[in-house]
């Protein structure tokens, strides 16, 4: 059953409808997303995640004449990823005391909803804000909108306050990998990027190639290696049931270090979707590796990989602020909008006590870049 809502937001603007349904795959086929993180093949993943802690899941259709949006939201109990930026800010006690409805996941590296109007998000505002007060949560959070959208959700509805939970990082790819190091801040990191690469080589390193279908297998070595490299957190970030259905989302493929015995080293989950090849987690056997550079050989194969698929951008995605900078990426600020189901200037003050940690928390590294 779904419920559905008709307002006239003003004598100038077209009517928005929505309706609420359970399950994504009930909803009518969309136009391509913007990016691997709004395909239905990504919302249809999180319907059985374990990982992070959902207890309801909620899909909002939404018309606005003959424009066709979906916006999912997830009421979350516990996220290891938002316990991981708490840890990040330096802060002494958890921001929320209960939970919380998340629009979208938190895991998506951009949320938002690119190419809606703001009659549209404030619907979406409005639709879910009404939501999270029905569950009993404490706030509506909408995850990681990008600057070329801020301004936009702002507009249509004010949030309570905003956080800049992380930054994303993209860089120009060129005709080759050559190219790609010619844009670097230092011919010094250009040097030892390529120094690095060879290491890799010499100690017979090889690239294989898993898409779709062929990560499978392999998931389960990304689930105990994950790992936030240079920032230190435990692979309890990702877990298989996460990890395998994401594997269905169009684009996906692992780049995958294989030591010369055909053992696993490390590998990036990637997505080769529209025009950019994003990095979306990293996984390092550690225990083995030592001192070789297996993130930094990947990289390097990454980008080789952009190159050769014909890939403009590659999105190194969130975290490792300190090697990204080195390498000359432009790093983009993913602010999350917090609409609060009732006045709570306790918990408001706790937002800013993490976006201000968090802050400095890259300050730190871009620091030491």
């Amino acid at each position: 059953m779904s419920v559905t809502t008709l307002r006239r937001l003003s004598p100038h603007s077209s009517a928005v409808t929505s309706t609420w349904h359970s399950s994504v795959v009930a909803l009518p086929a969309e136009r391509r997303a913007a990016t691997p993180f709004h395909t239905r093949e990504w919302a249809a993943a999180w319907q059985a995640v374990r990982t992070e802690q959902v207890r309801s899941r909620h899909h909002l259709f939404l018309q606005d004449g003959s424009s066709q949006h979906r916006m999912s939201f997830y009421q979350v109990s516990n996220s290891p990823l938002w316990h991981a930026m708490e840890d990040d800010a330096g802060v002494t006690r958890p921001t929320f005391e209960a939970d919380v409805l998340y629009g979208p996941s938190l895991y998506g590296e951009y949320g938002g909803l690119p190419g809606a109007t703001v009659p549209v998000l404030a619907e979406a505002v409005d639709r879910g804000r009404a939501l999270a007060r029905d569950i009993g949560t404490e706030a509506l959070v909408i995850t990681n909108i990008p600057p070329v959208e801020r301004t936009l959700w702002c507009q249509a509805r004010t949030p309570d306050t905003e956080v800049v939970l992380y930054w994303a990082h993209r860089a120009r790819v060129g005709a080759s990998v050559d190219e790609f190091i010619a844009n670097f801040p230092s011919a010094s990191t250009g040097r030892e990027f390529r120094s690095q690469h060879r290491r890799g080589n010499d100690a017979g390193l090889t690239l294989k190639i898993a898409r779709g279908s062929e990560l499978q297998a392999h998931v389960a070595e990304f689930g105990t290696q994950s790992v936030r490299v240079g920032d230190g957190h435990s692979p309890a970030l990702y877990g298989t049931d996460m990890l395998a259905p994401l594997t269905r989302v169009p684009g996906a493929v692992g780049l995958l270090a294989e030591h010369s015995d055909g053992s696993f080293a490390g590998g990036f989950f990637c997505f080769r979707y529209g025009s950019a090849l994003y990095l979306w987690t990293a996984a390092i056997d550690g225990a083995r590796n030592g001192d070789l550079p297996i993130y930094s050989w990947l990289m390097y194969e990454s980008v080789k990989f952009a190159v050769d698929t014909g890939a403009s951008v590659l999105d190194a995605g969130r975290f490792d602020y300190a090697y990204k900078a080195r390498l000359g990426m432009l790093p983009v600020a993913l602010m999350s909008a917090v609409y609060l189901t009732r006045p709570n200037p306790h918990l408001v003050s706790r937002l800013g006590a993490l976006h201000t940690g968090l802050n400095q928390h890259v300050l730190r590294a871009w620091n030491k870049a």
